[in-house]
């Protein structure tokens, strides 16, 4: 079961979602939307309510105020076709919208794959470096 932390429909900053597969962070002065993946294997539920989130907090509408990093550093690999086509349908509607987009990966084979099934899209870039991935979502900031 997800739950998700609101004031009136509003989100603060700081946690705004979890649940078993995904934690939804407002970081940034609330300017980055961070989708952090656990270790847990995606199955359908989960990834309906992240989905009903976004629809209901992060209209495409509002979306141009807002960039997004995906965060799936600890998710386990997409190993079949079925997993990796629900990762490429929630992906393509999670990611769409923002003004910038970055998915955030482990390793250089996570990147290739993210890069793979994100490549029909082309808007999200693909990083290994959480320093780089945040300079890219957010240039006029300084990271260390």
């Amino acid at each position: 079961m997800a739950s998700s932390t609101s004031s009136r429909g509003r989100l603060a900053e700081g946690e705004v979602f979890r649940s078993s597969q995904f934690v939804v962070l407002r970081e940034a002065g609330g300017k980055l939307v961070r989708i952090r993946r656990t270790d847990i294997p995606l199955d359908e539920e989960a990834t309906a309510d992240l989905l009903a989130f976004f629809d209901r907090f992060f209209p495409p509408l509002m979306r141009p105020q807002f960039v997004l990093l995906l965060d799936s550093r600890e998710a386990p690999m997409a190993t079949d076709r079925e997993t990796e086509r629900r990762v490429n349908e929630a992906g393509a509607r999670l990611l769409s919208g923002f003004v910038r987009s970055a998915i955030l990966v482990a390793s250089a084979t996570g990147k290739l794959q993210a890069a793979r099934m994100t490549r029909e899209r082309g808007k999200s870039s693909v990083f290994v470096d959480e320093t780089e991935a945040l300079a890219f979502l957010l240039p006029e900031l300084v990271f260390d």
